[in-house]
């Protein structure tokens, strides 16, 4: 960096770096040729007057405004850059100069260095609103207009080429001066590397400026010390150097740098890095709007919260009818998906199937059979908050609202659904408050798969076996044990047993909810052997559900309803508790229904609890009711069941 200077002949006109001309802030200060003659130097470096003054004379009469171009002579830049190659390396001055070009570059490189490269997913801003992006373009003709060390060092070595500069400064070095140059060069382009990575990261207006401006002084070190040795502020020595004859010898133009080829290629270097700087904010801002900074997949955990009068305005073909239900929040809890869809600019997370977490099929098998449409997390404008909502569900017959929400955050803008702060407001029949957990499925190191398995590409592959322990879950959070692959009912010593298919789910199990689903194969007495009890988890609780004649989906005539069935269960809206579940257990997030207590559900209706009228197994609080099984005992029906073809 350099600073402006006055000279006796007056001062030069300022030129555009777009144009292939600096400014006389820029420290490659032009003169006009007259206005040299008239001074009168004699300096032994000058060109002989007469040709100035003819040169100065024709370029009059070819240009009416007397504009200054490539052809005028410059003086070295004022600045302590010039001291490494005007000054003995050993003199004070010399020693100065390396000390404060190290320092900026130093600086400059500490800054970028502080930058997350490799996780830039994780720490660039979801989106951000229109203020800020049209901030961040204009920072970057900014930048251009106060970044002069490329143009300056280019400019340099293009207008005095080796055997000129040696026909002027025998005494000097000519590879001190092109590594002063190459300085700059590199200091100019960390000052735009530093610049973009700023304001890709940006999220404030303000914040965007003042770090521009902590750069800029970071490059201005070598100005503010020039300034500072003239003033004898530094040392004698420096401003002796601030004094010498080489920042008054004008340099001409060499045959080697001809004006309009200097004009083109000073051009090319400043259009080239506005390109540079343009693509690559580009390329973010793109992203951004594509959603690629932000979850692609969540796990969302609702509250243990319960509205018995949910209304479900169910789609037909003529006007829909209405119907009430017991709407149990946790019975959505599970993996939510980025749809293509983008609401406000921000992404929309659509509800996946609780069996393996992809989409609910769209097709039914056979009449009888729910379609399934996913809830969904999404921004609502007029609200100025993340929603929950359904298509089906209205919290009242006169719910028009344009964002009929079920839960609500608090007033925000972010536009990360990760980034939500405070509590969120919940409907079940009133307004409260909760809490909701939602966790990115998306993992960095092992860690976020709880050291239960290893992460590849972002997603947990949970380990198999283990000591005896198999993990399930997105983050492989859930243990299953071997001896807790089949549970023995204290009552009867009745046995549930998982259902194993290996084309089925995770590790080969059929799933619900991140839990594995067992399947009764006996113990109790009376049971009718066609009948089918299932085992299965619900979100916060666990459903023991019973199929009369259920055991005919085991055959191969039923084996496409099955899979259709099990693959898109949900708790809601295939109504597993109002109408197939006789017992029930207390709310758990364990990872199977050993050590938890258990319920018979006796009467239902108005007068009882949303669960109806429920009586313990057990007498006493806390005993349980499933045991693990002795993983050596031949206890293996339930999965031999499907065996015999499999559903999938």
């Amino acid at each position: 960096m350099t600073q402006e200077r006055d000279t006796e002949a007056g001062f030069a006109a300022p030129q555009s770096i777009a144009t292939g001309r600096l400014s006389e802030k820029s420290g490659l200060v032009f003169r006009l040729n007259a206005a040299t003659v008239a001074e009168g130097e004699g300096d032994a470096w000058d060109e002989d007057p007469t040709s100035k003054m003819a040169a100065a004379t024709t370029a009059d009469l070819h240009d009416d405004n007397i504009k200054e171009n490539d052809d005028d002579p410059i003086t070295l830049p004022e600045s302590t850059h010039t001291f490494l190659f005007t000054e003995p390396i050993n003199s004070t001055p010399f020693c100065w100069a390396f000390v404060i070009a190290a320092m900026s570059i130093l600086c400059l490189i500490l800054a970028l260095l502080d930058n997350p490269w490799g996780e830039y997913k994780n720490v660039l801003p979801a989106n951000v609103n229109p203020p800020v992006k049209i901030a961040q373009y204009c920072s970057i003709f900014i930048a251009l207009l106060m970044e002069e060390e490329i143009p300056t060092g280019f400019y340099l070595l293009r207008r005095m080429p080796k055997k000129y500069f040696n026909s002027k400064f025998p005494e000097l070095k000519y590879s001190k001066f092109v590594c002063s140059c190459v300085l700059r060069v590199v200091s100019g382009y960390l000052f735009l590397l530093n610049v973009l990575l700023i304001l890709v990261q940006a999220s404030d207006v303000l914040e965007i400026f003042y770090d521009v401006l902590a750069l800029q002084f970071l490059q201005q070190l070598d100005d503010i010390a020039f300034s500072l040795s003239r003033m004898s502020v530094l040392s004698k020595a420096m401003k002796n150097a601030t004094k010498s004859r080489y920042f008054q010898i004008e340099f001409n133009k060499s045959k080697f740098g001809r004006g309009r080829k200097l004009s083109i290629f000073l051009k090319g270097v400043y259009f080239f890095n506005m390109f540079g700087l343009f693509a690559g904010l580009l390329v973010v801002t793109l992203r951004q709007e594509a959603g690629h900074y932000t979850c692609s997949e969540i796990t969302v955990k609702f509250p243990d919260k319960l509205w018995e009068d949910g209304i479900v305005n169910w789609p037909d073909s003529d006007s829909g009818y209405e119907e009430g239900m017991i709407l149990n929040y946790p019975y959505f809890n599970g993996v939510y998906r980025q749809a293509d869809e983008r609401r406000d600019r921000r992404p929309v997370y659509v509800e996946q199937k609780k069996f393996d977490g992809t989409p609910f099929d769209l097709e039914s098998p056979a009449e009888g059979f729910t379609v399934k449409l996913g809830a969904k997390f999404m921004y609502c404008k007029s609200l100025k908050a993340w929603i929950f909502t359904h298509e089906y569900i209205r919290k009242s017959k006169h719910d028009d609202h344009d964002c009929p929400w079920l839960l609500r955050s608090e007033e925000t803008e972010v536009y990360d659904i990760e980034e939500v702060e405070g509590s969120w407001q919940i409907w079940a029949g009133v307004i409260s408050d909760t809490k909701v957990g939602i966790t990115c499925n998306e993992c960095n190191d092992d860690f976020d798969c709880n050291l239960n398995g290893e992460c590849q590409s972002g997603t947990c592959k949970c380990s198999d076996n283990v000591d005896g322990v198999s993990f399930l879950g997105q983050h492989c959070e859930v243990r299953l044990k071997d001896k807790c692959r089949t549970i023995v009912g204290e009552t009867y010593n009745e046995t549930y047993t998982v259902i194993e298919e290996p084309s089925a789910g995770s590790k080969g199990l059929m799933q619900e909810y991140n839990r594995p689903l067992y399947l009764y194969t006996g113990g109790v007495p009376g049971l009718n052997a066609s009948d089918l009890i299932l085992l299965l988890y619900s979100g916060n609780r666990w459903f023991g559900s019973y199929y009369p004649g259920g055991q005919i989906i085991f055959t191969e005539d039923y084996k496409h309803i099955a899979s259709f069935a099990f693959s898109n269960y949900h708790s809601f809206w295939d109504r597993a508790y109002k109408r197939d579940t006789f017992f029930v257990s207390d709310v758990t997030f364990g990872d199977t229904p050993v050590g938890v207590d258990f319920y018979w559900v006796r009467e239902r209706g108005e007068q009882f609890g949303p669960f109806g009228v429920l009586h313990p197994f057990a007498n006493v609080t806390g005993r349980g009711h499933f045991r693990c099984s002795d993983p050596t005992s031949n206890t293996n029906a339930g999965r031999q069941l499907m065996n015999g073809g499999g559903f999938f």
